[in-house]
Formats: structure tokens, sequence, C-alpha cells
């Protein structure tokens, strides 16, 4: 072989391959606009879906209340200011302020200064330690105060439960929100499939309309020629009314399902009009595949619902651990260590005049409990049927997880099975049809058959949007149901 014709061969197979290609790139194409379109109206409904946006608020509601502990610690500041005057006694100004803070591992601490002035001293019938002498006193404190729990909160315990509560409070409104969005997901992808089921109606429709008009017309024009009887035409006049109540249904529809779509989008007026046919439909369910095998541990990790679920439980223990120390004693050990001094002149008092020392101290135990703790252990017992009854909850959406997987799975298997045998049917619809127009325009066969024959090509189609729209049902179905692993 010269290298000539080689040359020729391979052109040959190349432009072969290149029209393959091409033509699987058209073809394809209603299909990826789909694909993107679908994607744009989801990101469309995440951002403005009133019910994902709610979700969002909550999350951050969330964070705000875990922000919200860590101010246990910090410090409280405090002061006072008074004046007493006593009939029968002295005088007295104060002024206070004061430092209050808990301190890891479990402390509180707070420390305090003062500053009193007493005057009418020497007529005073409550105390006179002065003699004659002085009538005025100054008197300077400083204290600082020690209290550690020892068996109820002992080292903080409530804070650390209640922080790790609010952390898995704020997972759990994390989950809320994917739960959310993953429903709102799976509403855009039902709502958009109901658009072009509806689209894809009104397309047969119109394309049984417009057969059936081509048939009156052609029977009026062999009527006029007396090639076939003029009572031929009844059926024919009766099958466009019929055509035309039934173009009119689907164009109702087709309004129908896009209003439902902009509630969904949380939207009054559309972004972009939706790009719908008939054949995106049927090219779109043939392009989407599905695995043979899936994990259903993958689908229940991935599922918001679940994982909510998951963290209510987790919330309810922690408030169950909360409880278990409320039923323990109230001990705590309080200690405290003041330095006083007073002087009659100046105002930083640094003289014994009360007292023979100017350091103090103070320690003691302080004990508090009630009665029989029935409102402690009214709520264990109430937290425990909590946590039981979402125990039974989490299994049971388990089990419909589970249940929706193997279902959805199995209608997918199923109607791609379908869709190959009824594009089959499409075909002999056309190739009778085609014979009956034919014989019809040979003054052969009868307008009733040509419409039976186009009946059955109208109903093979519709047949196939049905399968189209069960198939591409059971796949969003699916992936809902599998969480949409990967992409959340």
């Amino acid at each position: 072989m010269s290298n000539r014709n080689q040359g020729v061969i391979v052109n040959g197979l190349l432009l072969k391959v290149l029209a393959s290609v091409g033509f699987g790139l058209v073809m394809g194409l209603p299909a990826a606009w789909a694909n993107l379109e679908l994607e744009a109206l989801v990101a469309e409904a995440f951002a403005n879906n009133p019910a994902v946006q709610a979700a969002q608020y909550e999350v951050s509601r969330a964070q705000a209340e875990r922000d919200e502990l860590r101010g246990f610690f910090d410090p409280q500041l405090n002061a006072t200011a008074s004046q007493s005057d006593y009939n029968a006694g002295y005088n007295q100004a104060l002024l206070h302020a004061g430092v209050d803070a808990a301190i890891l591992p479990g402390v509180y601490l707070g420390t305090r200064v003062e500053e009193s002035y007493y005057s009418q001293l020497q007529g005073s019938t409550v105390t006179n330690v002065f003699g004659n002498n002085y009538n005025d006193l100054w008197q300077s404190l400083a204290g600082l105060r020690l209290g550690v729990p020892l068996l109820r909160d002992r080292g903080f315990l409530q804070w650390k439960l209640s922080d790790e509560r609010a952390a898995k409070r704020h997972r759990m409104a994390q989950n809320h929100w994917r739960a959310v969005t993953q429903q709102c997901r799976h509403d855009v992808e039902q709502q958009y499939i109901a658009v072009l089921e509806t689209v894809a109606q009104r397309y047969v429709a119109q394309a049984a309309l417009n057969r059936v008009e081509k048939l009156l017309k052609e029977a009026q024009e062999l009527v006029q020629l007396k090639i076939v009887p003029g009572y031929q035409l009844f059926a024919a006049r009766s099958e466009v009314a019929l055509r035309q109540e039934s173009e009119a249904a689907d164009q109702q529809a087709c309004q129908t399902t896009q209003i439902r779509l902009l509630e969904i989008l949380g939207a009054s007026h559309p972004v972009r009009p939706v790009r719908a046919s008939f054949d995106t439909l049927i090219l779109w369910a043939e392009s989407v595949e599905l695995p043979p095998l899936y994990a259903e541990d993958t689908a229940l990790k991935a599922r918001g619902d679940y994982n909510e679920i998951l963290d209510f439980i987790e919330v309810a223990e922690k408030e169950q651990a909360i409880n278990q120390d409320n039923l323990r004693d109230d001990l705590s050990l309080n200690m405290e260590t003041i330095l006083q001094g007073e002087d009659p002149n100046d105002i930083i008092g640094t003289g014994r005049y009360l007292s023979e020392q100017n350091l103090g101290a103070s320690i003691g135990l302080t004990w508090k409990r009630p009665w029989g703790y029935r409102t402690e252990k009214a709520r264990m017992r109430a937290i425990s049927a909590t946590i039981d009854a979402r125990h039974e909850l989490l299994r049971q959406t388990a089990i419909r997880i589970r249940a929706d997987l193997k279902v959805q799975h199995e209608q997918f298997m199923s109607a791609q099975d379908r869709l190959n045998l009824v594009a089959q049917a499409i075909v002999a619809a056309r190739q009778a049809l085609e014979a009956e127009n034919e014989r019809f325009c040979l003054g052969e066969g009868l307008s009733r058959f040509v419409l039976d024959a186009q009946k059955d090509l109208t109903d093979a189609l519709k047949r196939q949007i049905i399968i189209a729209v069960e198939l591409l049902r059971a796949y969003s179905n699916f992936m809902y149901a599998s969480g949409y692993a990967g992409e959340f």
C-alpha cells in the first residue's frame, strides 16, 4: 500500500473520530447545560432561601452563646460610696473598691480596698476608745479573699461541662444547617426536574397537535379530491380539539412549576430563565450514572439530620453530667486576709488605734445542700428519657436512610433498563405512523388508523418522559439519601 493511500485512510479515520467526538459533544450539551443550570439554581437557593438563612443565623447564635461562657473569667469590678449618720453613735463615710475573678484551676479570688472616715466619736454612746483626745479617725483597709469549691463545681467542673455543651450545640447548629441545605438542594433538584417534565410534556403535546392538524388538512384536501369520504374529517376535528385542550393544560402546568421553583429559590422574580426542553430532559437522564455499590456508613456520616440527632444526644449527656454534679453537696473553703490601720490625722492609716495588730485573717468552711434533691433527681429522669427517645429517633433515621438508598438505587437501575426499551418502542411507533400516513394519502387507509398511530407515538413519547423523570428523581433521591457525600 502506498503512502498516499495510507494517508487517505488515516485522514478518513481521523475525520470519523472527530465526527464521533463532535456528535457526542453536541448530544452531551443539553445534559451539561442541565448540570450547570442546576448548580446555579442551587447556589441561588443557598443565598436566598429563608430556611437556609435562618439555619445560618442559628449557627451564629450558637457561636455567640459559646463565646458568652468566656465571660465567666472576666474580672468583676465593684465600688461603693456611702455616708452613715447615727443619732446615738459616730458618723462614717465609706469608700470601697474591689475586684473579683474566677481563676483556673478552680479558685474564686477577690481583692478590696476601703477607706473610712469616722467623726463625732466623742459623742458616741456606742464606743469611745480615745478618751477625750480624738474626735475624728481615718481607717485604711486592704483585703484578699479566696474561695475554693470542694465538692459541687470542683475545679469549675460545671463551667467546663457548660463549655463542652456549648461546643456540642454549635456543632449541632452546623449539622442543622447542613441538613437544611441538603434538603434545600434536594427540593431544588426535584422542582427543576418537575420544570423539565412539564416543558417536555408541553413539547410532546404541541408536536401531537401539529401532527393532527396536518392530518386534518390532508384529509380535507383528500375529501375535496373525492379520494376519501367526508366522514373521515370528524375524528380528526375531534382530536384537534382534544389536543388543543391538552396543550393548554400543559402550558398552565409549566407556569405552575416555574412559580414553585421561584418559591424554593426564595425569589419573586427569576434571575435567569430556565433553559428547559425535551432533549434536555432525555439526554440528562441518559447521562447520569450511579455506582453499582455504595457504603451505608458513609451516607450516615454525611447526612446532616442524622448527625444533628447525634449532637443532640451529646448535648443532653452534658446536661446530664451537669445535673449529676448538682447532686453533690455544696462545700467550699473560704479564706480572707486583711491589712488594717487607723490614724486621726493622715488619710492613709497605718497605726493601731482599734486593735493591737494590723494584720488579720479568717478561714472557714461553708456547707449547703437541699433536703432531698427532688428537683435534681426529677431532672435526671427527664434527661434520661430524652436521651432514650433520641436514640430511638436515631435508629429510625438510620433505618430510613438505608431503605432509601436501597429503594432509590434499585429504581434507578430499573428506570435505566425501561428507558432503553421505550426508546425502541418510539422508533417502532414512528415507523408505524409513517406507514399509516402513506396508506392514507393513497386512499388505502382511514384517518382513524392514522390517529391511532399518532396516539401510539404520543403515548410512547409521554412514557419516555415519565421514565426519564422517574430515573432523575431516583438519582436525586439517592444522592440526597447519601448526604451528597464529598459535596458538604
